[in-house]
């Protein structure tokens, strides 16, 4: 896997800003024709995806991200990790029922397009806390 270090100063980055960051990185790479992420890890938070019961924080993050066609991985400030795939040899599955929105305060959520009043407001007949979602999954 080809690995890249970004050292960003001048402001403090939290997960969403170092996720885009990487991504718009990842666009720039030309061995990935439609980059995806597959794996991250957030040393500050102790957070990784995929949430792997009983895996090492440190490591089963990448491990998963490596078997699962892992092509970049993306070092932010050493506090963030991020591996992309290329997912151009893949059917697109059609659109998702589901969407990531954030609350005025900046709180993100997973709604169900469907049942949403308001595609850009969540609302709880819709929504579930994003922190509430990943919390099920470890």
């Amino acid at each position: 896997m080809k690995e890249v270090q970004i050292n960003y100063s001048g402001m403090n980055l939290d997960y969403k800003m170092a996720s885009e960051l990487a991504a718009s990185l990842a666009t720039k790479e030309l061995d990935l024709s439609e980059p995806v992420m597959v794996a991250w890890h957030d040393k500050k938070t102790s957070r990784m995806s995929p949430a792997i019961e009983g895996g090492d924080i440190n490591t089963r993050w990448h491990d998963y991200g490596e078997s699962h066609g892992g092509k970049l991985v993306v070092d932010i400030n050493g506090e963030y990790d991020f591996i992309f795939a290329d997912s151009s040899a893949f059917e697109p599955y059609g659109p998702s029922p589901y969407i990531n929105l954030y609350d005025k305060r900046g709180n993100e959520f997973l709604c169900q397009i469907n049942a949403l009043r308001d595609p850009h407001n969540p609302n709880k007949e819709a929504c579930v806390p994003l922190d509430e979602v990943i919390s099920k999954m470890t």
